[in-house]
């Protein structure tokens, strides 16, 4: 499902799915029992939205007469694409991982703060990344001057930066609650 909100692409087909959530229950604005499913999503440029799917059965008009019309109890299916926040999503993703511990791992790829490992973050991932032939360079001249290695020294200016966004509200996000510390 596709959906433009505010000028915001909201798309099934091109987001990641993080987590997705099943319920049975009583509604009373729809008048029955309704089946949801509920999905978690993000978006390329980082938005979060959850994508539902309600199913319930209720009485529709078939005849299209108005002042005859003929009921029919017909099942029903509803789809709705809402954008979220970030701590919504958060809340979300933590209570998909207490009804099912199975999905741990994935959310944790999206809001490392849920994953309660002992290492908090320290968990060492490959990632491939290009770098000009200058800054290539640099690197290597940087690297002469210290003991570190390419990845340490990457890692390092990275969580500098990010603290460094973080204390100028530039970024309001601390997936590992280290900057609260401080």
């Amino acid at each position: 499902m596709k959906k433009v909100i505010k000028g915001a692409v909201y798309n099934t087909m091109t987001a990641k799915k993080i987590c997705e959530q099943r319920a049975t229950e009583a509604s009373h604005e729809k008048g029955a029992y309704l089946n949801q499913l509920k999905q978690l999503y993000k978006t390329k440029s980082g938005k979060y939205f959850f994508y539902i799917e309600n199913e319930f059965s209720t009485y529709i008009d078939v005849s299209n007469d108005d002042l005859n019309p003929k009921y029919e109890l017909q099942d029903v299916m509803e789809q709705k694409i809402i954008p979220i926040s970030y701590e919504a999503a958060i809340r979300f993703a933590s209570e998909v991982i207490v009804s099912d511990p199975n999905e741990k791992e994935t959310i944790g790829t999206f809001f490392p703060r849920l994953i309660d490992d002992s290492n908090e973050g320290d968990k060492k991932i490959q990632k491939k990344i290009y770098l000009s032939e200058k800054a290539s360079w640099y690197l290597e001249m940087m690297l002469l001057e210290s003991e570190e290695t390419n990845s340490s020294f990457i890692e390092n200016l990275i969580s500098e930066q990010y603290r460094k966004l973080y204390k100028q509200g530039i970024i309001q996000n601390d997936p590992y609650d280290e900057m609260n510390e401080n």
